[in-house]
């Protein structure tokens, strides 16, 4: 995969995740939860 096709979709997933976490109230929920889960067990 080229770097400008890689790029395209990474902006596309993230502009997915972003119209999906403030339209979906209960995915924000989830994604906050596995967020603060990931961070808390590889806090040093």
């Amino acid at each position: 995969m080229k770097t400008k096709n890689y790029l395209m979709v990474c902006v596309a997933v993230s502009f997915v995740v972003v119209l999906t976490i403030l339209f979906v109230p209960g995915v924000s929920d989830a994604i906050e939860t596995n967020l603060l889960t990931f961070l808390a067990t590889n806090a040093r």
